[in-house]
């Protein structure tokens, strides 16, 4: 046996000490048996007895050999006094004969139920270790999972917000322009010298000042930057799936998975990639409220999708990830609008959610598509070319 060094197991020292204590033991008890005279008949019978407990040593620390190894030693041991000490031969006491055949029964009996009980435990043990390992990687993808949904959610706001800033700046623009050539139309029919040309002046200034706010604001946005490295879109969709499973699960939704394994790493703004199939396939849970199925499909192409406007088509591969709901589809009219900023189907929608998967794909040189039958369901398609813009 080889200790292990962990707490519960052998030292490499205590195999070998444990099997001297036993060799030791029968020694002493056959030294015993030699140096008694023979008509003390209560010493050799306890004596004889006594080879009991090193063969139970030997069998609990060592199974099956170490019970055999002590019984076989008490044997060849004890069989000498007998013989020559006792002088009796087996026709004339079977019993001390009978008593050396029990020895090996004893040994081996014990050895192998002890043999049984020490593969048992080193089986519970491995068990513990292996789900106490289980259960510290399952704590640490808990952990990670929450740190990723946190950021999601935070992205998720932090571009609905920057979307509305931009949108509400954009709108601001026109009706600036129209004020301020009235204002400039007002002013050259004030006189110089009227009090009120100067209120104009002060008025054109502060329209002025307005519009360079604006125009930084949309120069912000328009700078926004991808952060790409080099990641795997099938595990992209295996982290939102699993965030989203609770939900999915309470909704009485059925999740396929046909991720292929021809999809290939590629680089991309992983966490703007996670906010895209956040969204999608949060929307696709909220269309069935009755529950439904939800097929997440990712395949790798050699070329976009029919029906994609990507530049350049030819010998461009990437991934096509696709989310396919049973749930209450989409009006035909409603599909026109969908991705128009402030547009929802929703009572409590912003607008902005697909808006912003749009322009992300799109960042990324990709494109998006949607398919939707009312009471069929919705296909969404998320095309991703390799390498990006």
């Amino acid at each position: 046996m080889d200790g292990r060094g962990k707490e519960g197991e052998l030292h490499p020292a205590h195999p070998r000490l444990r099997a001297s204590l036993t060799v030791l033991s029968i020694l002493l008890i056959s030294l015993a048996h030699y140096s008694t005279d023979t008509q003390h008949h209560l010493y050799h019978d306890v004596y004889r007895r006594l080879y009991y407990l090193p063969i139970f040593m030997g069998a609990l620390w060592f199974g099956l050999k170490g019970g055999l190894g002590a019984s076989l030693l008490c044997s060849v041991l004890y069989a000498p006094h007998v013989l020559f000490q006792w002088k009796i031969l087996p026709s004339l006491e079977l019993e001390k004969y009978l008593e050396i055949v029990l020895f090996n029964i004893v040994g081996a009996v014990t050895g192998l139920l002890a043999g049984w009980l020490n593969r048992q435990r080193n089986l519970y043990r491995k068990t513990s270790e292996e789900l106490e390992k289980a259960y510290e990687e399952l704590e640490h993808r808990t952990s990670r999972l929450s740190l990723v949904e946190r950021q999601l959610r935070s992205a998720e706001k932090v571009s609905a917000l920057g979307e509305l800033s931009a949108t509400v700046a954009h709108e601001f623009m026109n009706p600036l322009g129209s004020i301020k050539g009235a204002v400039e139309i007002l002013k050259d029919e004030v006189d110089k010298d009227h009090e009120k040309h100067a209120f104009l002046e002060i008025l054109i200034k502060e329209i002025d000042r307005l519009d360079r706010t604006i125009r930084s604001v949309l120069r912000f946005r328009s700078q926004e930057r991808l952060s790409m490295k080099t990641c795997h879109p099938n595990e992209l969709v295996e982290t939102i799936l699993i965030l989203t499973e609770s939900e999915a699960t309470q909704r009485g939704i059925q999740v396929s998975r046909q991720l292929s394994a021809d999809v290939r790493s590629m680089h991309l703004d992983a966490d703007k990639i996670q906010q895209v199939l956040l969204n999608v396939i949060i929307n696709a849970i909220q269309a069935m409220p009755e529950g439904g199925r939800l097929t997440v499909r990712s395949e790798w192409r050699e070329c976009p999708p029919d029906g994609m406007e990507v530049e350049g088509r030819e010998g461009r591969e990437g991934v096509l990830i696709t989310a396919e709901d049973t749930g209450v589809g989409i009006p035909e009219d409603a599909i026109e609008k969908i991705f128009e900023s402030f547009y929802t189907t929703k009572e409590e929608g912003t607008g902005l959610g697909l808006t912003i998967v749009r322009k992300i794909v799109r960042a990324h040189g990709g494109e998006l598509n949607l398919e939707s039958t009312p009471g069929v369901g919705t296909r969404v398609g998320i095309w991703l070319p390799s390498g990006g813009t």
